[in-house]
């Protein structure tokens, strides 16, 4: 056989395996659920995070009801805002206190218009697996909760807690924050109340009980995992993230290129477990 038609053969064999990959994501993506979301994801520029959007935004295409916007901030643009596909280019330069809270605020700014029921805001490296969130909400509305809810009870000097001052506040951890529609119209009508000085996810929880009186709750039957390092062994990951019905998977892992490899394996989970 000539090397033009192993060449020839080859690229069929290529064509055909995308066009099954691409049937593949695209045949998931009927799921319906009984409430709209708009997912914000906090993002910034990283190799590994840039890895992790790449996997996050195909499985999260497969809900009809979801519509994820990953947002960061970007000292180059000329305009406060830029919407590139699922990306939002906010203008300002990316800091841990106030930046996580600013270029959050400034996203809910800038879907204010946007019709959803439920915004959630979740991080680069929790995957949610909506059709059991949606669930949730369904039995147990909720104005604000989260996946993980802590009562504080430690100092943090980089997230602003230098004293006991906070100490038994309830707050949604900022791996995945749920507001109401109407919760997110009182924040920006009430902004300037927010407390920049504190970490995101505690200074939304402040407001949220002081401003707003809506201290966190728990949602129904609320299943979250930090995902573990099993040091590549799929059988275990497997064994430990089908222990129960999981809604939220944190990764955190101290290197980050074990939560891109985690992620992976979770997505192509549910993906089958939605079948």
């Amino acid at each position: 056989m000539s090397g033009k038609y192993i060449i020839l053969i080859l690229v069929a064999i290529i064509f055909v395996f995308l066009l099954i990959k691409k049937d593949y994501i695209e045949g998931f993506q009927d799921i319906n659920l009984k409430h709209n979301y708009l997912h914000l994801v906090l993002y910034s520029d990283d190799k590994e995070y840039n890895k992790m959007k790449k996997i996050t935004e195909k499985y999260y295409k497969i809900y009809k009801n979801v519509k994820t916007i990953y947002y960061k901030f970007d000292n180059t643009i000329k305009e406060d805002y830029k919407l590139d596909h699922n990306l939002l280019k906010i203008k300002g330069n990316e800091t841990f206190i106030p930046g996580i809270l600013d270029k959050t605020i400034k996203a809910f700014d800038y879907i204010k218009g946007y019709e959803y029921d439920y915004l959630v805001r979740s991080n680069i490296s929790t995957i949610i697996n909506f059709k059991l969130l949606d669930k949730n909400l369904t039995i147990k509305p909720v104005e604000y909760s989260g996946g993980k809810i802590y009562n504080l009870n430690w100092l943090d000097e980089k997230g602003g807690i230098i004293d006991k001052t906070y100490f038994g506040l309830q707050f949604a951890s900022g791996t995945a924050i749920i507001f109401s529609k109407k919760i997110i119209n009182e924040l920006l009508q009430n902004k300037e109340k927010i407390n920049y000085k504190l970490i995101d996810d505690v200074s939304i929880a402040l407001f949220m009980r002081d401003i707003l009186n809506k201290p966190a709750k728990n949602i129904k039957n609320n299943n979250f995992i930090y995902v573990p390092n099993t040091n590549g062994n799929k059988t275990q990951l497997r064994k430990i993230i089908s222990e129960k019905p999981y809604i939220f998977y944190r990764n955190n892992n101290i290197d980050r290129t074990i939560d891109v490899k985690n992620m992976k394996f979770i997505v192509n989970y549910l993906l089958n477990k939605n079948k």
